[in-house]
């Protein structure tokens, strides 16, 4: 797949910066990753470097001679200290949060603190944890724990609710639990589950995709392919999904079609003239005229009878709804000028005194 050669790319990278540092063990390790990753990768050149540590170190080898006086604990770290890319701060942050217990000692903030005073302790953490930065074990879970901590506590509801509980498990769990029973899709927004994504977080927090610059992107990129992989699978074994999206997108087409085939009345008659009605009506009270579509409205609806006085009470009802959606609409307008005219208004109340006497 295209993403194991990328990773492939990454470890022969990475293995060629061992060779350079002398450190035969870390290349023949991330040699050996990539050509698991890409069996048609090429490493015998890198291969034939290594051998070539073996045999200048044989050449350039000497006697260790150190004086009394400096201590072993020295050489020891100096030693453990070859081909490692992070230094003891690191390490000592990265066991201090995950050692803690609670999402406020996470972030290093009281209980009592702001939003302002999260977000800030989130950008300053966040930043020194992130594993494309802190190279120390552990990193990845620590990033992790800060991640959790901020999307807990930077959100009002789920801030209370920790509060309630007290504990980090309880709390996590009461949320696995709510999302179950709500029988969640995977979309991503869940911040307590194993899906859970911290450099998402991460990256809509800073508002770019790339804080430390494109040669860092290691973690970013295994996390994608990673999660990329496991929604893959889930939609393989879950089954049901894919037919059910497909009905999901097919019933609006059947309901257009449906409705296509049901039957249609047209109306009676119309307060506006147009090309299906022409011909001109007036009812018997407050004489409102209307149009209809021919002479046949009055054999269906004989003048007196009480069929025709229903029709002209529901046409007297809509002309005065027409005239108040009208008169409303002026009214906002005079309110942007007062010589605006209001004509519908005007016949609104004109139709109100007729309609009293």
């Amino acid at each position: 797949m295209e993403s194991n050669k990328d990773e492939a790319v990454k470890c022969v990278s990475i293995a060629k910066e061992a060779i350079a540092a002398g450190n035969k063990q870390r290349a023949l390790k991330f040699i050996g990753i990539a050509r698991r990753l890409n069996h048609n990768l090429s490493v015998d050149d890198l291969l034939s470097a290594c051998e070539d540590l073996d045999s200048a170190s044989s050449r350039n080898e000497k006697p260790i001679s150190r004086s009394k006086s400096e201590p072993a604990s020295s050489i020891v770290d100096e030693i453990s200290n070859v081909g490692r890319s992070y230094t003891e701060e690191h390490v000592q942050l990265i066991r201090q949060v995950n050692r803690s217990m609670g999402y406020y000692e996470i972030l290093g903030v009281e209980k009592n603190c702001s939003a302002d005073e999260i977000k800030k302790a989130y950008r300053k953490l966040s930043l020194k944890v992130h594993p494309d930065k802190n190279k120390a074990p552990g990193s990845e879970e620590a990033f992790k724990k800060v991640g959790k901590a901020f999307k807990c506590l930077s959100v009002e509801d789920s801030r209370r609710q920790y509060d309630q509980t007290g504990l980090v498990d309880e709390f996590e769990n009461n949320q696995q639990t709510n999302n179950v029973r709500r029988r969640r899709r995977r979309t991503g927004n869940d911040f307590f589950d194993d899906d859970f994504d911290p450099d998402e977080i991460f990256r809509t927090f800073f508002g770019q995709s790339d804080v430390f610059g494109s040669a860092r992107g290691v973690y970013r990129t295994r996390r994608r392919t990673t999660r990329t992989n496991q929604h893959q699978r889930g939609d393989n074994e879950g089954g049901g999904v894919g037919p059910m999206l497909i009905i999901l997108q097919i019933i609006p087409f059947m309901l257009i079609i449906l409705l296509a085939y049901l039957p249609f009345t047209e109306p009676d008659y119309s307060l506006q003239k147009n090309q299906s009605f022409q011909l001109p009506m007036m009812t018997e009270k407050h004489d409102v005229e209307f149009f209809v579509k021919s002479q046949e409205f009055d054999q269906k609806f004989p003048p007196g009878s009480s069929a025709r006085a229903e029709i002209e009470t529901n046409v007297i009802k809509d002309y005065k709804n027409m005239l108040s959606r009208y008169c409303h609409i002026e009214l906002q307008r005079r309110q942007w000028s007062r010589n605006f005219p209001t004509p519908y208004c005007n016949k609104l109340q004109s139709f109100g005194v007729a309609a009293a006497s």
